[in-house]
């Protein structure tokens, strides 16, 4: 739904956050989206970076001035562009909720503003000119699988959601959430009744609640759901809370405590603890990802593969039962113990529990390596050693930030960009998955 008038504000006094003696006041026009969804104008040759606009609209901002850049916030909204609608969620401008970044863009122009984002992000950082490339796209609300919350100790109650874009430290009650799969926001509504007797922590702590539907639920089916509490480092009831949780909601098939410091128990219900680490947020978008590396593996026929930051190993059995010779990196030893004994059938396949960067020298020289890294992708080690692995025929790089990605390439120019396609992973924000499959190019 578009909004009922061209002339509506955007921001509301009580909303705004202190202003700050420096500010200049402007009025500009938003000409794109920047990579983390903000929009994008320009100020005495400075670019503005203005969350919560879209292209097309004309804006009064309060702005502060960088060395380089600028940062504004939404005083009032002039005239709206032309692919601005109501945000369907009412948290996202009443509470400024820092979940989604795009719930204010039109599906198709956020669809189109991620593939540029990634377009400009490897023309400006790898010095890469490719064209808008293809994005396979899904649902656009409910597919969140996996749901985390903030916990905050207001008195003696606590308060769960999430936090404000423009102010971290406010946790604003969640009732409900656009993009969460129905089920775990009923779960919610009902957990959040009892979280009395949660670990204590300062007023000025915060706990965290994760709620994550299990793999067996199926849509109509009823909901099975691990509850994981994320902190505190003393928690006495621990055992005599979770059971009562376990007792009392249906739905909660496990519950889970990962204290302060990493430390994981299990506390209540089923104590299959695979979903608990590497769990996918869109499963169903994931299985498309996953599906397209598998076909361009099949494609690229090779021998040896390394799988490089390889998880539970899901790809690692893929390629092994097709008869190639897997050598699966991972440094969470967990993870690679579920992935051993996934690979246990395939003689020919190995795990190694290591970092990347240091394990990778040694699994070379292999036909190709997959890399899979965190948002903050390669170690600069590894992008050295592939920059100059001149005995491996393609690198397949799967990223969740066109950022780091950029940089990446940049570090590796021998290496050419053969093909690139995007995964629309969590529309209403500004983050995509990207596949690029990289052949070499060494003078």
């Amino acid at each position: 739904m578009r909004p009922r008038s061209r002339f509506r504000s955007a921001a509301r006094g009580a909303h705004q956050p202190p202003a700050v003696a420096s500010e200049g006041v402007a009025t500009v026009r938003i000409d794109r989206l920047a990579a983390g969804g903000d929009g994008v104008a320009r100020i005495d040759g400075l670019a503005c970076f203005v969350p919560r606009t879209a292209p097309g609209d004309l804006v009064q901002v309060a702005y502060a001035a960088h060395a380089r850049y600028a940062r504004g916030r939404v005083l009032q909204r002039l005239e709206s562009g032309p692919d601005r609608i109501e945000a369907p969620c009412r948290h996202y401008e009443a509470d400024r909720c820092g979940g989604c970044q795009l719930q204010h863009l039109e599906a198709t122009a956020q669809r189109e503003a991620r593939r540029v984002i990634v377009r400009d992000a490897l023309l400006r950082v790898a010095k890469r000119e490719i064209v808008l490339p293809e994005l396979v796209a899904g649902k656009e609300w409910g597919y969140r699988e996996r749901l985390t919350l903030a916990l905050r100790l207001k008195g003696v109650t606590w308060i769960g959601g999430l936090h404000a874009h423009d102010d971290g430290g406010r946790v604003f009650a969640l009732d409900e959430c656009a993009i969460a799969d129905p089920r775990l926001v009923d779960a919610w509504t009902a957990v959040k009744r009892v979280l009395k007797g949660l670990p204590r922590v300062p007023s000025d702590h915060t706990l965290r609640l994760s709620l994550r539907l299990a793999a067996a639920s199926t849509e109509g089916s009823a909901p099975r759901i691990a509850l994981v509490i994320i902190g505190g480092t003393r928690w006495p009831e621990a055992k005599a809370w979770a059971e009562s949780i376990h007792d009392t909601l249906a739905m909660v098939s496990s519950v889970w405590w990962e204290a302060t410091g990493g430390e994981v128990a299990h506390l209540a219900g089923d104590a299959d603890a695979t979903s608990l680490s590497f769990a996918q947020v869109n499963p169903t978008m994931a299985l498309a990802l996953r599906d397209h590396v598998v076909a361009t593996m099949t494609a690229l026929a090779p021998r040896r593969v390394v799988d490089a930051y390889s998880g539970r190993g899901e790809l690692a059995v893929l390629l092994a039962g097709a008869g190639i010779d897997v050598t699966a990196i991972e440094a969470d030893a967990n993870a690679t113990a579920v992935a051993s004994a996934r690979l246990s059938p395939f003689t020919a396949s190995r795990v190694i529990t290591g970092l990347v960067e240091d394990a990778l020298p040694g699994a070379l020289p292999t036909d190709v390596v997959v890399l899979n890294p965190p948002r903050r992708g390669l170690d600069p080690r590894v992008a050295a050693t592939l920059a100059e692995a001149r005995s491996t025929k393609t690198i397949v790089y799967v990223s969740c930030d066109p950022a780091t990605l950029a940089r990446d390439l940049s570090r590796m120019p021998h290496w050419h960009l053969s093909s690139i396609k995007c995964f629309d992973m969590f529309p209403q924000t500004a983050h995509v998955e990207t596949v690029c499959v990289l052949t070499p190019n060494f003078p």
